[in-house]
């Protein structure tokens, strides 16, 4: 009886830490060097892994833009990331990439009206949050409101060497909403 109890706590354990993986295998937490090397395998590359902000580009996908990945500066842990896809991508693609977070995180999510985001709550502080940008790409941003300075980049700019964009920032309305742990 005791091995069972024991079996189903860690079987939850495990199921409460697959909530916190994400799209391209990307999880809450790990170190930035696990994070890279899952990237790599994705066949992204980064100019920089040394910021607190690291900036990945895809070698041959035009599916994505970019992938940022933010980082704790202390333990160099990941505490979100955020996906701008491209903004020639067809409703089918987004409708895929919807497909894949629901299947990810579940069906039920909350639509924010004021800010047009979709939104998954993975824990009181961790988020998913699903909207376009001002230029009709799709974006993905993990969030976790216990670290909302790192999230900041409104004069942060990324260098690419022949980059065809000239603005890769996040879109000025892509800040989340307040959850209720924002809101004390």
């Amino acid at each position: 009886m005791k091995r069972l109890f024991i079996l189903l706590l860690l079987l939850i354990g495990c199921f409460g830490l697959n909530a916190q993986t994400g799209l391209f295998n990307l999880s809450y937490a790990i170190p930035i060097e696990e994070a890279d090397s899952l990237l790599a395998l994705s066949d992204f590359y980064t100019p920089n892994i040394n910021d607190n902000l690291v900036r990945y580009y895809p070698e041959n996908s035009t599916f994505v833009e970019a992938i940022l990945v933010f980082v704790e500066p202390q333990t160099r842990r990941i505490i979100g990331w955020f996906i701008k896809y491209s903004p020639d991508n067809s409703e089918e693609d987004d409708a895929y990439v919807l497909q894949t977070l629901q299947e990810m995180h579940g069906k039920n999510n909350y639509f924010d009206e004021e800010t047009q985001q979709l939104i998954w709550f993975l824990s009181t502080t961790r988020s998913v949050h699903i909207m376009y940008a001002d230029d009709n790409s799709l974006t993905v941003l993990y969030y976790d409101s216990y670290f909302p300075e790192l999230f900041h980049l409104k004069d942060k700019k990324a260098s690419r060497k022949d980059s065809e964009t000239e603005n890769n920032t996040l879109p000025e309305d892509s800040k989340p909403a307040p959850s209720a742990e924002d809101t004390r």
